[in-house]
């Protein structure tokens, strides 16, 4: 049985019932009255959770949302699928204060356009085929502020290109790293291009970077690694070594991590506080239904009871440094 050491500053709840009432409860976490048909058991009122704790307001910096005019253009559905009203609506249901556009490249938004502040656009060119170094260069100098998402695809003159640009433009990168995809870009050799670029601040996402806080994690564990995190993982090593590296808590790689072992993920986010970013990577439209990654973080994180101080930098202060937000 795992048992909460005095370091650890959580709460004596077991793992079992953390999971059971996170589970329960993730369709109430940040979700306000009127984005749903009926309230789910547990809710108070407006962005609170089941417990009646608020969310706390956030930058989300994993955010994707294509502008109407491109709608049904991605097959594969996601974001592409999800009016820009929705988009705006589940930021709000999840109490997000401004966000992060990856992919918004150079495209014109109407909730840009009407709250400017808000919102920053990140280049991106998934798509194989084409002179994609091109598109990332051409919405970087139309406005863009990062780069990202880009699985890292290992030695290809794309991916030392784009590694060329961010450090130019003075703009961070955004990799996800999923090794089973694309087999040359071995995660374990990351850290030497983080070595090569010391000026570029990088920013880690995606199922080996959450595999990888656990020191025994291997890929052919798959997407949700089960068990107790092992800490001192590559991930908890290098974001310990690189102050220019920082930690994108999205997807459902992040909620698994929160979720497997509580306490060992909480002593990891107190221990890298000042690089943990919050970020949705979410789709849904709601904000609050059982299959919403961000209900389901949220709910995880207030599990947690982080001390104010560290809750401030994940969900505010570091994202808004790193990327300039100026919030009133």
């Amino acid at each position: 049985m795992h048992h909460c050491d005095s370091a650890c500053g959580c709460s004596k709840m077991s793992r079992r019932g953390f999971l059971a009432v996170a589970g329960a409860a993730a369709v109430a976490a940040a979700l306000p009255r009127g984005l749903a048909q009926e309230a789910a058991p547990g809710q108070t009122s407006a962005g609170t959770d089941a417990r009646g704790a608020p969310t706390h307001p956030l930058i989300d910096m994993h955010a994707h949302q294509v502008p109407d005019f491109m709608r049904g253009q991605n097959p594969k559905g996601g974001a592409g699928g999800r009016t820009e009203k929705e988009f705006v609506a589940h930021q709000k249901a999840v109490n997000a204060v401004a966000s992060v556009i990856l992919g918004g490249n150079d495209y014109d938004f109407e909730f840009m356009k009407a709250e400017p502040n808000k919102y920053i656009r990140f280049a991106s060119a998934q798509r194989a085929g084409g002179d994609r170094g091109l598109v990332v260069e051409k919405a970087l100098k139309g406005g863009a502020k990062g780069i990202g998402e880009h699985r890292w695809e290992g030695d290809i003159p794309f991916t030392w290109r784009m590694l060329d640009m961010a450090r130019d433009f003075k703009v961070p990168i955004l990799f996800h790293f999923e090794e089973v995809l694309f087999p040359a870009a071995v995660f374990s050799e990351f850290y030497k291009v983080i070595e090569k670029y010391p000026t570029v601040t990088f920013i880690g996402h995606g199922i080996d970077w959450w595999g990888a806080i656990d020191k025994n994690y291997h890929k052919s564990q798959g997407g949700r690694p089960r068990g107790l995190i092992n800490p001192g993982g590559l991930t908890d090593q290098w974001l310990s070594r690189y102050p220019n590296l920082h930690c994108d808590m999205s997807a459902g790689s992040g909620n698994n991590a929160l979720l497997r072992d509580p306490y060992r993920a909480k002593e990891f986010i107190i221990r890298h506080q000042d690089r943990m970013l919050f970020g949705s990577d979410c789709n849904c439209s709601a904000g609050g239904t059982p299959t919403c990654w961000t209900a389901i973080k949220l709910m995880a994180l207030n599990y947690l009871e982080l001390s104010p101080e560290v809750q401030q930098k994940l969900y505010i202060s570091n994202a808004a440094k790193l990327f300039g937000f100026k919030l009133s």
